[in-house]
């Protein structure tokens, strides 16, 4: 007489282990998709129009120049605390890439908005730190 128990056994202890793989391909494909977001930006567009400077970046993770700039905002963030909030709309992300669209914008471009929401530049091609300060504190 067969003994079918320890088969059953070793197929569920297979699907276990696979569910467990599949789980923990999961978990680690969303920690490499977070890794890749910009750091200390906020990605909420409803601050614009909410009483404060913006200055967003329409950031692609796989664009050279949103790398750029974005490196040149950190260096010089800490100046601007309490005068800019720096947001991004991240084109890789359905609700970023449609914000880009709508404001006619490209990966990289950095986009200057008023308190009361007003758009008041498109800066493109920008990574120098000096020229960078030099728009902002121009725009506002």
């Amino acid at each position: 007489m067969k003994n079918y128990s320890n088969q059953k056994l070793s197929q569920g202890g297979f699907s276990a282990k696979t569910k467990l793989i599949s789980f923990a391909a999961i978990i680690g494909f969303m920690f490499v998709a977070y890794s890749l977001l910009p750091k200390g930006f906020s990605d909420d567009l409803n601050q614009i129009g909410q009483g404060r400077n913006i200055a967003l970046l329409a950031h692609d993770h796989d664009s050279v120049q949103s790398l750029n700039l974005m490196e040149a905002i950190g260096k010089i963030r800490s100046d601007y605390l309490g005068k800019i909030v720096f947001v991004v709309a991240d084109n890789n992300a359905i609700k970023g890439q449609a914000f880009i669209q709508q404001q006619q914008a490209g990966s990289g471009d950095l986009l200057l908005f008023s308190p009361s929401g007003k758009r008041i530049r498109i800066v493109q091609g920008l990574s120098e730190v000096n020229a960078l300060r030099e728009i902002l504190d121009n725009s506002f």
